[in-house]
């Protein structure tokens, strides 16, 4: 319903302009054409031929100048539009000096503009990196890291040995516990990245940059830690997934 009124009342002002551009047109050669007609009468009837053919003379050349700059403003904007896109980047010396010059310090005023309007200090809010930061991540979530990256302990251990899985219902707390029975690593390291972790979670306030780095050097160190400890634990572990217990 409403896109047929707008529908409608474009094409009552389109009617309404055609209309007043109509009406000024047509008072404007009755005003234009009174002048001359009046004079040519009063030259017929004093029979002042020569008057006529100056009055007639001037009009004409009037009439045939405004055709030739009609014609002329249609061509040339029929050439400026067949010209767009251009084949080629304009260069300054398809300008005017004093436009390229204009251009030129307007880029510079805008620059200028650019630097003043950037915050004196770096900008960095908890939960988020800074919109210039050092990671490969921007505008993602601190946390949402933090879970994937979780997930590459389990990775890593279950490429040395595939049992060295996590159930869907054990923590990491407890993974982390139970993985130290068959595989080496900074056990230090490992409790305080998990407990790090399960705080920056479960706590409901998001974490700092500072401590996201922390966080992620304390991964680092301890994904590279993890190995299998010796082919005695690669049984141990077949027996206790024999049993029931599978990672």
């Amino acid at each position: 319903m409403g896109a047929h009124r707008n529908l409608l009342s474009d094409r009552w002002a389109g009617f309404l302009y055609r209309c007043s551009l109509f009406l000024l047109i047509f008072f404007t050669c009755g005003f234009v054409i009174v002048t001359p007609a009046d004079l040519i009468s009063q030259a017929l009837r004093n029979k002042q031929i020569f008057d006529v053919i100056i009055v007639a003379a001037m009009y004409f050349a009037v009439a045939l100048f405004a055709l030739i700059l009609y014609v002329n403003r249609l061509y040339t904007v029929r050439v400026a539009l067949s010209d767009i896109p251009k084949r080629y980047v304009p260069g300054e010396e398809d300008f005017p000096k004093r436009c390229a010059n204009t251009i030129e310090s307007e880029l510079i005023r805008c620059g200028m503009i650019h630097d003043a309007l950037q915050p004196a200090d770096t900008v960095s809010h908890p939960g988020l990196p800074p919109p210039h930061s050092e990671f490969d991540f921007p505008q993602v979530p601190y946390i949402e890291v933090l879970m994937e990256s979780v997930k590459l302990l389990e990775i890593k251990a279950s490429n040395l040995y595939p049992p060295l899985r996590r159930k869907a219902c054990m923590s990491w707390k407890e993974y982390i516990l139970n993985l130290g029975q068959y595989v080496t690593f900074d056990e230090v390291l490992g409790h305080r990245f998990i407990d790090s972790y399960e705080q920056a979670r479960y706590s409901g306030r998001p974490i700092t940059e500072e401590k996201f780095k922390d966080m992620m050097r304390m991964f680092t160190l301890l994904l590279r830690s993890i190995e299998l400890r010796d082919k005695g634990s690669e049984a141990s572990l077949e027996l206790e997934t024999t049993r029931g217990w599978e990672i």
